[in-house]
């Protein structure tokens, strides 16, 4: 977010400069530097305030320091833009709007979606819209599940409450302007069961409706305002405003109505995008315009951007919406303590990467049976992902597994690996990270060890030959990705060590995952393009797919009968689909979609295009080769149909 905040000044010509820039990793120095050359580098923000003249500090850190920051920032003098979320508490934007009032300097809160062209537009629009009945606020949004950068994301509970502010300030500053002069007062509020929010919020006799939702598809974000002579619907995904301006209760307002919105629509979002296409635009919409108007205030001694009510009021109830979260949590206390083991029957098993999509079904599986799942991921759940009867521990094993979390555990399971990023996070997360936990485990006198690799580390070199748990290894995987090269990495170095560690080391190599109750369409199955799906290769080709809920219970089945698990296996279908088989039941769950299948005639010059033009734009990288990462193979899945019967859903043996 910073680096939007230096390219949105960057846009202000001469009203600002980006003079110095604050973060405690050298990196991150380095990538404003590109942006604003000239700009100071400093590690923490007191160095900044010692050396520096400041005029105004923006707090684009995470949001549990934002207090912190802008504390110490008004305290020496400077204005602030504090990035959303303002503040966690209500009482702490008091303390600090005082302490800024007490300095004479100004506040001003990363409310940028008001000074995007939908919101002014509507604003505009309200007095010809009569009396306002009603206000909407509707925001979905798809969580942040995996990192470019390898960093860890937020869990999804507290991804929701840094967007919530988004939705709240808009919906309080609509009410403030249909009623103004009222104080908004959240009436009502409830938590779905996966991160879908309802909330009431009365201004005097006008009520507001605020919806954020985790799970509601597409992804949206709008204002809707209803009077008595109309409605206004702002949307901020296309940057549109669609508007019925009149009565509308006649015969003909209600044919010609959605005639009206239909071409609003369309040359609205053409309008819209042509614009963002023209300016070239690479920051968020609305930060520079509310940059430029802060800035103005200052210079100009005038109103800022908001009033410290309309930040108050927001914090206010987006901490009422946390304080839900942490209520949630609380009410299931079970979801944080094991089940009592059955004694000389239950196995203890320590998963890493246990929130993810084959972790969390590994350890349902296990304690469907009465096992021990111990569960260390790089982030703690939020409360309604949490299985009843799983520990969860927070804790980065590619720096290393805490050995006390190993104490009494009889098998290790280790699943987590990187799912994005290049070489240098697949190095951290995938191949280190497989070294400490084996290490980790001799240290606390574990000795058995399954290691979740990938079908897609085998060599295909003869594509005729079915492949089968003694096929060989790709000799090497750059070609194949950063992902690929990773798992053949992590499996050479987790065999390797069993033998020097004297662990006895299984490895496990799932195929592409899929759930079937919800389904989507394998990597390996081609590409969606918006409602344009494209399917890669034959129809008639079977696919090396998996179903979780299978891979889950195949995997808790070797782990409490390790003796007996074969040394390697891969985690397939018995009976594999064909290409066609799944893109049918892709169209089942999506009727409108358009197919387009890609043969694998066209592929290859394809591919060898895309080879030629990464090493040309990719100097001194490794080229992908697309037409390996989407090539049909051939799977002999006799030993996965031998395991399959005892990997169903009520087998205890």
């Amino acid at each position: 977010m910073g680096q939007h905040h230096a390219r949105a000044i960057t846009n202000l010509g001469q009203l600002a400069r980006v003079a110095a820039v604050v973060d405690p990793a050298p990196a991150a120095r380095d990538a404003i530097g590109q942006i604003a050359p000239g700009a100071t580098a400093y590690a923490d923000l007191d160095a900044l305030l010692a050396h520096e003249e400041i005029d105004v500090v923006h707090v684009c850190t995470a949001p549990s320091t934002h207090q912190a920051m802008a504390d110490a920032a008004v305290a020496a003098g400077c204005h602030v833009y504090v990035e959303k979320p303002f503040v966690e508490s209500a009482d702490g934007a008091a303390r600090l709007i005082a302490a800024a009032r007490d300095k004479g300097v100004k506040l001003c809160a990363g409310h940028q979606l008001l000074y995007e062209s939908p919101a002014r537009e509507a604003l505009a629009l309200l007095p010809t819209l009569g009396r306002i009945v009603h206000v909407e606020s509707f925001f979905s949004f798809r969580t942040v599940r995996r990192s470019p950068n390898g960093r860890t994301p937020l869990r999804a509970d507290l991804q929701l409450l840094d967007i919530l502010p988004h939705p709240v300030y808009l919906l309080l500053q609509f009410l403030d302007a249909a009623a103004p002069g009222q104080r908004a007062e959240l009436t009502a509020l409830d938590l779905g069961p996966a991160g879908t929010l309802h909330a009431l919020v009365r201004s005097g006799a006008l009520t507001g409706n605020l919806t954020v939702t985790l799970e509601g598809r597409p992804v949206e974000s709008y204002l809707r305002v209803i009077g008595t002579n109309g409605a206004v619907h702002a949307d901020f995904v296309r940057g549109t405003v669609q508007r019925l301006i009149g009565p509308g209760t006649s015969g003909i307002d209600k044919i010609l109505n959605p005639y009206r919105l239909s071409r609003q629509l369309l040359s609205g979002t053409t309008r819209a995008l042509g614009r963002r296409a023209l300016k070239r635009q690479r920051s968020y919409p609305g930060l520079s315009e509310i940059f430029e108007a802060f800035y103005t205030s200052i210079l100009k001694d005038a109103p800022t951007p908001m009033t410290p009510e309309q930040i108050l009021e927001t914090v206010r109830i987006c901490e009422r919406v946390a304080h839900a979260f942490e209520s949630t949590a609380q009410a299931a206390p079970a979801t944080t303590r094991p089940v009592a083991p059955r004694a000389g029957v239950a196995t203890r098993v320590l998963l890493t990467g246990g929130t993810g999509f084959l972790g969390k079904e590994i350890a349902r599986a296990l304690t469907d049976h009465g096992d021990v799942a111990r569960v260390v991921a790089r982030r703690s759940p939020p409360a309604w992902e949490q299985l009843p009867g799983v520990e969860y521990h927070v804790a980065d094993v590619s720096d290393g597994l805490p050995g006390d979390l190993l104490q009494q555990m009889d098998v290790v399971i280790h699943c987590a690996a990187a799912t994005a990023g290049g070489f240098d996070e697949h190095r951290k997360h995938s191949v280190q990270a497989t070294e400490r936990v084996l290490r980790a485990a001799a240290e606390a006198g574990v000795s058995r060890v399954i290691h979740v690799s990938s079908l897609a580390v085998l060599s295909a070199a003869n594509s005729r030959t079915a492949l089968n748990e003694d096929s060989p290894l790709e000799a090497r995987g750059e070609e194949r990705g950063p992902y690929v090269w990773g798992k053949l990495e992590s499996e050479r170095r987790a065999v390797a060590l069993g033998k020097e560690l004297g662990i006895t080391v299984k490895v496990v190599r799932p195929g592409a995952l899929v759930d079937y109750d919800n389904f989507e369409p394998p990597g390996r199955l081609g590409k969606r393009l918006g409602n344009i799906f494209v399917a890669v290769g034959s129809p008639r080709d079977n696919l090396g797919v998996a179903d979780v809920r299978f891979a889950g219970r195949t995997l808790a089945w070797m782990a409490t009968h390790f003796d007996e698990a074969p040394q390697t296996l891969h985690i397939l279908a018995p009976q594999l689909p064909t290409r066609r088989e799944l893109v049918s039941r892709l169209r089942k769950v999506n009727p409108d979609l358009t197919v387009v299948w890609l043969p694998t005639a066209l592929l290859v010059p394809l591919s060898w295009t895309a080879i030629g033009a990464q090493k040309v734009l990719r100097r001194g990288k490794p080229a992908v080769d697309v037409a390996k990462v989407f090539a049909s193979q051939r799977y002999d899945t006799s030993r996965i149909r031998d395991i399959a019967r005892y990997a169903t859903p009520r087998s205890a043996d």
